[in-house]
């Protein structure tokens, strides 16, 4: 039996425990300062409230509660808070001894690095940590609800050391959880991260109608773009091409766009709606992934469609930065 240590109560990190005891492995979910209602119903029902699954072989804490044995007597750390709180979970982590452990990372995001480029998140950790340790990237399709129950789910399991991500999807992996794995980690996270961004602009096409009927066209030619320029962005980057069109990106955008905050985002700004406006009403208190990177990397993305060809994004910087209404640029999408 092995043990699962889930830092982030949220409903991805814990529902990323599920298939780990369905298959006779342990779980402990760590909690933030904002998770106590959360752990309390763990601890006192087994019932994880925002997931409404019974949970069993699980126990909980919250992150000040967390020891030093907790962490040598996990076998695997997953990385389970919102980008927002990756600075957080950086500084907790640094309290203790994690040289040699192996972590699985389900937060998604970019930042720029010392050196002013877009970097991402496994590098960050490890460059801030100081100590040896492997990271697994999870990517891929996945609504923590569905798996939470059960539903089948196919994702990636992604490491530069392709032997360490099939040695943890080994553990994880079920007839429900069914995984792939892969070694291109920089074309993966970039993908994680630029689907939810991409995600706007694809939930902002759901919105045509002709007459009282759903047209389907123009979110499906759309949908294709913004594949394409995530492609460019990717290989740009330093990724593979591939990594785009498997699991990790048009297989995460699809599910990201058709649920969630990003796409539901769109939805919003498609009724001539501003981004300050949505934000200050619907999606209060919210935080919708793809908005918070545009703002996070702003600098950057705007030098980016300076120097190429991505109308898309550069309007999707122009509705969040500049809060001017999105627009579709219909006539400068190519393929």
């Amino acid at each position: 039996m092995s043990r699962i240590l889930s830092i982030g109560a949220g409903v991805m990190g814990t529902a990323i425990t599920i298939p780990a005891v369905t298959n006779g492995h342990e779980a402990k979910i760590v909690g933030t300062s904002l998770d106590e209602e959360i752990i309390d119903s763990i601890n006192k029902n087994s019932v994880h409230p925002k997931l409404n699954v019974q949970l069993t072989n699980t126990s909980a804490l919250l992150f000040n509660q967390m020891t030093q044995e907790d962490i040598d007597n996990s076998d695997v750390i997953v990385i389970g808070i919102n980008s927002s709180g990756i600075d957080w979970f950086i500084e907790l982590i640094k309290n203790f001894k994690v040289v040699n452990k192996k972590f699985l990372i389900v937060t998604k995001g970019l930042y720029m690095n010392e050196k002013k480029e877009l970097d991402i998140f496994p590098n960050k950790i490890k460059n801030e940590i100081k100590q040896d340790l492997s990271l697994t990237a999870v990517t891929g399709p996945c609504k923590a609800i569905e798996l939470a129950k059960k539903n089948l789910t196919n994702i990636c399991f992604v490491n530069s050391d392709l032997d360490t991500a099939i040695n943890l999807a080994n553990l994880f992996k079920n007839d429900y959880y069914v995984i792939k794995s892969q070694s291109d980690l920089l074309g993966a996270e970039l993908c994680a991260a630029l689907k939810n961004v991409y995600a706007i602009a694809v939930g902002y096409s759901q919105t045509y109608f002709s007459k009282e009927e759903k047209i389907f066209n123009p979110e499906s030619a759309l949908f294709s773009h913004c594949v394409n320029e995530m492609s460019h962005l990717v290989t740009l980057m330093g990724g593979l091409p591939e990594t785009v069109f498997s699991l990790s990106g048009l297989g995460d955008l699809h599910v990201t766009s058709g649920t969630g905050r990003n796409g539901l985002l769109g939805n919003l700004l498609a009724k001539s709606r501003t981004y300050d406006d949505i934000i200050n009403k619907e999606l209060k208190n919210e935080t919708v992934e793809g908005a918070q990177t545009i703002k996070d990397l702003e600098h950057l993305f705007k030098k980016l469609v300076k120097d190429h060809k991505l109308p898309i994004l550069e309007n999707l910087v122009l509705c969040i930065c500049q809060n001017e209404k999105l627009n579709i640029p219909w006539k400068d999408l190519n393929i």
